[in-house]
């Protein structure tokens, strides 16, 4: 849940990235920062308070990391449309640092941590399987389709290296409500551990991936400017 929140704080409302906020006005940074890390720590704890109601309740319709998307998209959607003298999108700067070195690792230590190692080594086999060879083809698939849909001008078209990039991206999935929905039925252990280690190993082929096709255009960028 803390992961999709997070998330949900670090991306501004449409999806895109953040453009750099206006300088404030002398004397206003303390007060932006305050107000900020107020907002941000009262989503936390709404957070926490609306999932543990949604487990007391038992409602399985919308689970915790859905409830913590939620409340992010609609405090971003406020701070979209504030117009306030200091824009109250500037409460909510988000630097990917902070959250690669203070937030992530706990999460991942957490999920380590409770997951039972036994289903998980025995299993390992069909979860690199999937992780490995699921993600690679699942890139290719995705990243061939989008080129395609750009030469029948169904999207936007793009290079083919831009699509097998888009395509390692979005293949890198996190199941992360699916897991929660498990832990709350009480599935199957073997189950839940190919989900989570092909969760966890996948992201390291998509990076993979992806720097690989980066690279690929970089050469050949590279190769037609001497040409």
């Amino acid at each position: 849940m803390s992961l999709e929140l997070s998330m949900a704080l670090a991306a501004p409302p449409g999806g895109g990235l953040l453009a750099p906020p206006p300088p404030a006005p002398p004397g206003k940074e303390q007060q932006v920062a305050g107000v900020g890390i107020l907002l941000q720590i009262s989503m936390l704890v709404l957070s926490f308070v609306l999932g543990h109601v949604l487990r007391r309740h038992r409602f399985y319709y919308l689970p915790e990391a859905s409830a913590s998307l939620l409340i992010g998209l609609v405090v971003g959607g406020l701070a979209n449309i504030s117009n306030t003298e200091t824009n109250t999108r500037t409460w909510f700067n988000f630097h990917e640092e902070f959250f690669f070195l203070f937030l992530l690792p706990p999460i991942i230590f957490q999920s380590g941590f409770s997951l039972s190692p036994k289903p998980f080594f025995a299993n390992f086999g069909a979860i690199v399987t999937f992780a490995i060879l699921g993600t690679f083809i699942a890139s290719i698939v995705t990243g061939m389709l989008v080129y395609l849909g750009g030469l029948t001008f169904l999207m936007y078209k793009l290079p083919l290296v831009e699509c097998l990039m888009f395509g390692a991206l979005i293949s890198a999935t996190d199941p992360v409500t699916v897991l929660s929905i498990f832990q709350e039925l009480g599935s199957d252990v073997n189950l839940y551990a190919l989900v989570f280690g092909e969760s966890v190993l996948n992201d390291a082929m998509a990076i993979s991936l992806y720097r690989q096709c980066h690279q690929s255009g970089v050469m050949q960028q590279e190769a037609r400017t001497f040409l």
